[in-house]
């Protein structure tokens, strides 16, 4: 089926409002409209199958040894590289670099350009719809499922084998196997497992002193907060507010999939995926629903939270003593250096909230890859090019870190540190070109590798061990867009207060919100999202 890409006025709001209100990550802002679709995309399932079948008996299967070919570099080749973000301010110093050793190698050059982080939805797509680019960042968050069925990337099999076969070993076949759409590779995901699960962060130094239980479930948030109350009545608790809800408390509690991203009120088990499960009209909600009720009633959050603003750095503030929403091992390591050097006194904690349930997987693949463009006139050069971005250790530490003794220096324990504002790590955007076996390690990675090696450890004993079944997975709401308007609307003003306890009669406001959600009209909306998430899972073999 033909997909259109949701407008990002429709995705903000609607996104926003679906699974924000619900206290977890929003779904990224979706794009407007690239380009026509190609000709493979039109085809119905049964053509795009005959072909497939007749290139798998022509041609070896993807992944199997291929004979590479001799790239021919005598004719020098200047490609751009797209990525989104803002430009550092020695970018051009640095490709410098960048560029003699890729004319050396390969008789090519890169120019890195940047969307900038403003109104970058619509320079991405215009840079796909204009031409003009090479090499793309992609991500599922940036819509790389639509885009690849609207056929603004090349597919990428025969290239990776002919060009870069080890590029297979690196990746991995299962990694691969995430980015596919269609059964095509259209991405070359970066080889780095990123644990972005959530969870909260909380003072551990409180707990020990007041001898309370670790808050891993709701029963012992509520003991934990309890105590802090009633050893030490002016500590404040909790930043409530209209953009950090108590909803995401509750992944403590079910092995859904629910607060982090599935909209509607729908729950999806990850051992059984194809069964979607309905939590806002089930009686476990109306419970949860009081479990609120009873917190904001017992003082651990402000009375007035929907109209308060966020406090800044509250923790580190000291205004709170638990973060929520949105809190990954990422953000949990900036925040543990930054309270170790303003408040050495103090400890701080990362509880992921798939340590409880026994569910926890890193980023799908498709969060951070390398697409070529439709339009690039020297695919395979491209591929070489970012082939070498990627495995040759002066040329990624180049794009990664700068130039060393300028931008950044090797202390002693092998850990890097920044030496210029100029150009840091990450400044150049290209999180898709990590390479886990050449990085140099810096104190805030290994922090974060802490993390997920014990994530890891918890992942591979899933039914789909270390798998995000879920990043890969692009809604269309296009059918039922009226309605998908009509829902947000009624989240935003009769869920939310719910999620922050401070409706006067709980049963009364669930009922009242069930009886708009009907009005609105939910089913719709829940209907073509099942299918289309029955649909993926049945490609994916997620069963």
């Amino acid at each position: 089926m033909k997909k259109k890409l949701l407008s990002l006025l429709l995705a903000t709001a609607m996104l926003a409002a679906l699974a924000g209100c619900g206290g977890g990550k929003t779904a990224a802002d979706a794009m407007d409209e690239a380009g026509e679709s190609s000709a493979a995309a039109e085809q119905t399932k049964e053509e795009t199958e005959a072909v497939q079948e007749t290139q798998e008996e022509e041609e070896p299967a993807a992944g199997e040894n291929k004979e590479p070919a001799q790239l021919d570099t005598s004719e020098r080749v200047d490609l751009v590289f797209y990525t989104l973000g803002d430009a550092p301010a020695d970018k051009e110093k640095v490709q410098e670099k960048i560029n003699e050793i890729l004319l050396e190698k390969v008789n090519a050059t890169v120019d890195f350009q940047f969307s900038t982080w403003v109104d970058w939805q619509q320079k991405y797509s215009l840079q796909l719809t204009t031409g003009g680019v090479d090499l793309i960042y992609t991500a599922n968050w940036s819509e790389y499922g639509t885009l690849a069925n609207s056929g603004a990337f090349l597919p990428l099999d025969d290239l990776l084998d002919t060009v870069s076969p080890d590029m297979r070993e690196l990746i991995g076949e299962s990694a691969l196997n995430q980015c596919r759409v269609g059964g095509q590779l259209y991405t070359i995901p970066c080889n780095d497992l990123e644990f972005t699960c959530n969870g909260i962060i909380y003072r551990e130094d409180l707990r020990e002193k007041y001898d309370l239980p670790v808050p891993n479930t709701p029963e012992n948030i509520e003991a934990y907060l309890l105590g802090i109350k009633e050893n030490d009545p002016d500590q404040q608790l909790l930043d409530v507010n209209g953009q950090e809800t108590m909803g995401t408390v509750f992944n403590f509690k079910y092995p859904w999939v629910t607060f982090t991203g599935v909209p509607y009120g729908l729950a999806i088990n990850y051992d059984t995926p194809q069964e979607v499960n309905d939590y806002w009209f089930s009686d476990d909600f109306l419970e949860d629903m009081k479990l609120l009720k009873k917190w904001a009633d017992l003082g651990f959050w402000s009375r007035s939270a929907l109209s308060n603003t966020p406090q800044e750095a509250p923790l580190e503030n000291g205004l709170s003593v638990m973060y929520f929403a949105g809190f990954n091992p990422a953000k949990a390591t900036w925040v543990m250096k930054d309270v170790e050097e303003e408040h050495p006194d103090w400890k701080v904690e990362f509880i992921a909230f798939g340590e409880t349930t026994g569910v926890i997987f890193p980023a799908n693949m498709q969060t951070n890859g390398t697409a070529v463009s439709k339009d690039c006139k020297n695919p395979e050069r491209a591929m070489k090019v970012l082939e070498l971005l990627l495995t040759d250790k002066e040329l990624n530490d180049l794009v990664m870190y700068g130039i060393e003794g300028e931008h950044y220096e090797v202390d002693e324990n092998g850990i890097y540190q920044n030496l210029s504002d100029k150009y840091g790590y990450g400044s150049m955007s290209t999180p898709n070109l990590r390479n886990k076996d050449i990085m140099i390690p810096s104190e805030a990675r290994l922090r974060q590798d802490k993390f997920s090696t014990k994530f890891e450890e918890i992942g591979a004993k899933t039914k789909f061990p270390n798998t995000d079944i879920f990043g890969g997975f692009t809604e269309d709401n296009t059918p039922y867009s009226t309605e998908y308007g009509a829902v947000s609307n009624v989240c935003d003003q009769y869920l939310k207060p719910l999620l922050v306890g401070t409706v006067d009669d709980v049963d009364a406001a669930v009922a009242q919100f069930r009886d708009k959600l009907k009005e609105a009209g939910i089913d719709a909306c829940r209907e073509g999202y099942k299918e289309q998430w029955i649909a993926y899972c049945e490609e994916y073999g997620y069963k």
